[in-house]
């Protein structure tokens, strides 16, 4: 594991452990729920993620004995600040969406959080829901039934754009790792629509011109550009 790579854990894990010590359980499981949702995590890291895991779930469990927090609080708490959105959006996922139909659809018209927005319209995906709903996401509004959602993980996009990332990014695995964590945020943030197979190709390409951009790797994106026939792809 590369040096950036061993930076980028070594900040995850500090980031929360901070927040367990300061006693924000909620956020430090949407981050060790968002990290694990990673195809690839070192193991030594998916240990260490494991065992905070388990003991964010016994602070919780703990806490719960003195303040259950109901559905109706935490659908309280989608009014609150981004934060406060992406904790409650973390723990909403975990209910059956199916008791909060309205409450959801109220809180996507208005103007969320997108990150905390785009947890909920994935869970409604997953969960198939039947319903239509309206996102107002940055000014522009999307209408969509729950049960034409594409989850992430099954997008023929992203698996498409994967299969480039890894055969591009063979000899260069801290590079494959970095550009699926933007590859997956990418996919994340696109719901409710979802990038067709036809379009991997040009997505996966930005995401590994953006990487190699990044860490200096011009060279690749000369070689890579010329194998696959993308050299105008952004224009």
């Amino acid at each position: 594991m590369g040096m950036y790579m061993e930076n980028y854990y070594d900040e995850l894990i500090k980031e929360i452990q901070d927040l367990i010590n300061s006693a924000k359980y909620e956020e430090a499981m949407f981050l060790i729920k968002k990290e694990f949702s990673m195809p690839y995590i070192p193991q030594d890291v998916e240990e260490k993620l494991k065992e905070l895991r388990k003991t964010v779930r016994y602070s919780l469990a703990d806490k719960s004995k003195t303040t259950e927090e109901t559905l109706d609080a935490l659908l309280d708490d989608l009014q609150g600040n981004p934060q406060q959105q992406l904790a409650a959006c973390s723990k909403i996922t975990n209910h059956n969406l199916r008791d909060c139909i309205e409450e959801i659809q109220n809180y996507l018209k208005g103007e969320p959080y997108p990150e905390a927005a785009a947890l909920l319209v994935e869970a409604i995906a997953e969960q198939e829901i039947q319903e239509e709903f309206v996102w107002n996401k940055q000014d522009i509004e999307y209408t969509f039934y729950g049960d034409s959602v594409t989850p992430c993980a099954k997008s023929k996009g992203f698996l498409c754009a994967l299969s480039y990332l890894q055969k591009w990014f063979a000899k260069n695995l801290d590079m494959y790792e970095m550009s699926k964590t933007l590859l997956i945020h990418e996919v994340f943030m696109f719901l409710p629509l979802s990038y067709e197979e036809s379009e991997g190709k040009a997505l996966a390409f930005d995401v590994f011109e953006q990487i190699c951009q990044m860490m200096g790797r011009e060279d690749m994106i000369k070689k890579v550009s010329k194998e696959v026939g993308i050299l105008n792809v952004k224009s």
